[in-house]
C-alpha cells in the first residue's frame, strides 16, 4: 500500500483532510474491497491511537485517592522477606518507557506539512474557436469556445489536477499511482487513464459528464459532506443539478456529445435559449429571442459542418418561428 494513503486516512480520522485529497482517497478505497478492509482497520487504529493519546487524567482526583490510602493504613508490619521478580518490573519499566515516547513518534513522523505557494498556468479559449492542449504528461485537452482550464505548473510532478470552467473533452493518460482530477464547482471527476467529456459553463443549470472510454467516478460536494462517488462507464453520462445536487445517470451515445470538436452540432430536447447559447460560442455571434415562450421551446437535431444561416433554416421551420441576420447578429422571433 502506498504509505501516502496512510497520511490521507489519518487526516480523514482528525477531519483535516482537504477535498482534493478526500476525492483521491475515495477513488482508492472505492477501487477494491482490500482498500476498503485496510482504510476501516488503519481508521480504527487512528482512532484509537488518538483516544488514548489524548484521553484525560484527573490530576486532584489521583492525589485525593492516595491521600485517602495513607490515612486509612495502619501500622506498618514487619516485612517479609521475598525474591523480587526483576524480569517482572523490567518489563513493565520498559512499557511504560514505549508509552511515554508514543507522542514523540506520533508527531514526529506526522508533523504538519509546510505550506507550499503553487502557481499556475490558465488558458482561455474564445468564442467562435477550438483548441487542443496537450498536458506535460501527454494527456489532450480539446477546448471549447469561451472555455478555460488552469493547472499547476508542476503538474507533472505532483497530483494531475485540473480547474476547467466551460467544456473540454479530456484524453487522459493513463497512471495507475497519479489519478487525474477535473474540478468544475462543486464537481470533482477522477480517472486514472480514459476519455470522457465535461460540459460546465456557468450559464447553465447543470454539469454533464459524459464518458466515451474507459472509467470515472463522480463526486458532487454539498454543503455538509460529499456525496457517494458516482461511477461512470463508457456511453453513459451524469447530468448534476448545480444548486441541490440532483444526479441522473442515463445511457447516451457519447460520440454525439464531443462531435463539436469536428465542427459538428447535436441537440437533444434542449431548449432554444440554450441552443442559441451554443450556436453563439460556436460561431461568435451574439442572438437575441424575443419573445419567454420561444426560449423555452425544446428542440432535438444534428448539423454538420453547416453555416449560420442553414442552421437557423431549420430552427425556423422546427419552431415555427423567423429570424433576421444583421452582422454579427440574429434576431429569433
Amino acid at each position: 500500500m502506498d504509505e501516502r494513503y496512510y497520511r490521507l486516512i489519518e487526516d480523514y480520522s482528525k477531519k483535516t483532510i482537504n477535498s482534493e485529497d478526500l476525492t483521491d482517497l475515495l477513488m482508492w478505497v472505492g477501487s477494491s474491497q482490500q482498500n476498503q478492509q485496510i482504510f476501516r482497520e488503519t481508521l480504527q487504529a487512528f482512532e484509537a491511537a488518538d483516544y488514548y493519546l489524548n484521553k484525560p487524567v484527573n490530576q486532584a482526583k489521583s492525589w485525593s485517592a492516595v491521600q485517602q490510602h495513607i490515612e486509612n493504613t495502619t501500622a506498618p508490619q514487619l516485612p517479609i522477606v521475598r525474591k523480587i521478580n526483576y524480569r517482572k518490573y523490567f518489563t513493565i519499566a520498559a512499557a511504560m518507557v514505549v508509552i511515554m515516547l508514543l507522542p514523540l513518534l506520533y508527531f514526529k513522523t506526522f508533523k504538519p506539512k509546510k505550506t507550499e505557494v503553487v502557481a499556475y498556468n490558465e488558458i482561455y479559449n474564445p468564442r467562435g474557436q477550438k483548441r487542443l492542449i496537450t498536458m506535460p504528461d501527454g494527456s489532450n485537452i480539446y477546448l471549447n469556445g469561451d472555455s478555460k482550464i488552469r493547472y499547476a505548473l508542476n503538474f507533472n510532478t505532483g497530483k494531475r489536477i485540473v480547474y476547467l470552467e466551460g467544456e473540454a473533452f479530456f484524453d487522459v493518460q493513463h497512471r495507475s499511482k497519479q489519478p487525474f482530477i477535473v474540478y468544475t464547482g462543486k464537481v470533482s471527476t477522477t480517472v486514472l487513464g480514459t476519455s470522457f467529456n465535461i460540459n460546465a459553463y456557468p450559464s447553465l443549470k447543470n454539469i454533464t459528464v459524459t464518458v466515451q472510454t474507459g472509467k470515472v467516478g463522480v463526486i458532487f460536494k454539498n454543503k455538509v459532506k460529499n456525496d457517494p462517488v458516482q461511477f461512470l462507464l463508457p456511453n453513459e453520462q451524469l447530468t448534476i443539478d448545480k444548486n441541490n445536487g440532483k444526479l441522473i445517470k442515463t445511457h447516451v451515445n457519447a460520440t454525439d456529445f464531443n462531435s463539436w470538436r469536428e465542427y459538428k452540432l447535436f441537440f437533444y430536447d434542449k431548449p432554444l435559449n440554450e441552443i442559441a447559447e451554443i450556436i453563439s460560442r460556436e460561431y461568435d455571434l451574439d442572438i437575441l429571442i424575443k419573445t419567454e415562450a420561444l426560449k423555452e421551446i425544446k428542440l432535438t437535431a444534428k448539423f454538420d459542418k453547416c453555416s449560420v444561416q442553414q442552421i437557423m433554416d431549420v430552427i425556423a421551420k422546427l419552431s415555427g418561428s423567423k429570424y433576421t441576420i444583421y452582422e454579427n447578429k440574429v434576431i429569433i422571433y
